[in-house]
């Protein structure tokens, strides 16, 4: 069984797509055809679903997904275990919600590339649910979010901290005098709040219902940063992690509401499949990753 056909076999997976798959790969799309026929000549079963253009895993396909990471990977690192770091090459694929990108400066990428000098890095910002997906899919390597601690045998967490969520106003706004905000009294507020497929969004709305509250938002967006503008400019408030907030909150110009039984927690935490192999430009990459978190969102937690 050619290693090669497993990397094929796994993309269009990825992909759901031989042409595309053929594009990324750099074949010719009747090679990987080719490919995909002889892997499932060895294994005896058919691996994908082929009706019209649309492509799909069979349930043999679905069941063979985690043994080809597996072996796949195990190649990787044998390929990568007598390279030194700096002859080390090739392309991580990277996810991040927009919140926690907001927090890498152009030094971060400036030294990463001084460590690994043939590394390229394809960034993906985009919400958790989407790159928690991807990582699934193999189509991204790694992924760093927010969500509720993710654990079982899909996901490795190569780390992780809890971090508040938090309802921020601007210090004019009518409720920032409360010492505690009834929750009733939210569903008069104009609020701007994260989209509904965001971890923290739901577990927001979860809350709001047990205390029977109906809010009504103004704007839905996926920019944390846009947000904290508009609370700090406007009458708004806005659900957000702390970190999203906290030089505005420093410097006075956003608080934080007070409500009863109002404590919501996520994790921020960077992920990976439980099959990938962590080789060393990876690892530089999320060391260098969890130093801006542990600065940025750790150590500036609200005591």
């Amino acid at each position: 069984m050619e290693i090669r056909n497993l990397r094929t076999f796994l993309k269009v997976a990825a992909l759901q797509n031989f042409t595309q798959a053929s594009k990324e790969l750099g074949y010719a799309q009747s090679n990987v055809s080719t490919q995909i026929q002889q892997l499932e000549q060895e294994v005896g079963a058919p691996l994908f679903n082929r009706i019209g253009r649309s492509v799909s895993l069979t349930q043999y396909g679905e069941e063979m997904l985690p043994y080809a990471h597996q072996i796949v990977s195990l190649a990787q690192q044998m390929e990568h275990f007598l390279k030194s770091a700096e002859a080390l090459g090739g392309v991580i694929k990277v996810g991040i919600v927009e919140s926690l990108f907001a927090l890498l400066t152009p030094e971060f990428f400036m030294q990463y590339h001084r460590q690994f000098p043939r590394v390229k890095l394809e960034l993906t910002v985009d919400g958790t649910s989407v790159l928690k997906e991807a990582v699934r899919r193999g189509t991204l390597d790694l992924a760093c979010l927010i969500d509720h601690p993710l654990n079982g045998m899909e996901w490795q967490r190569w780390y992780a901290v809890d971090v508040p969520i938090v309802i921020a106003a601007n210090p004019l706004h009518p409720l920032a005098a409360e010492e505690e905000v009834a929750w009733e009294a939210l569903e008069d507020q104009t609020f701007v709040v994260m989209e509904d497929s965001a971890p923290y969004s739901i577990q927001f709305q979860q809350i709001l219902s047990e205390h029977h509250t109906l809010i009504s938002p103004f704007l839905k967006l996926q920019n944390a940063n846009m947000a904290r503008e508009l609370v700090k400019k406007g009458m708004f408030l806005s659900v957000l992690p702390y970190y999203a907030i906290r030089q505005a909150v420093q410097e006075g110009s956003i608080c934080v509401l007070r409500l009863p039984g109002a404590k919501q927690m996520q994790s921020v935490q960077i992920i990976l499949h439980s099959s990938k192999v962590v080789i060393p430009q990876m690892e530089g990459l999320m060391q260098a990753m969890r130093e801006v978190l542990h600065k940025e969102v750790a150590e500036s937690l609200p005591s």
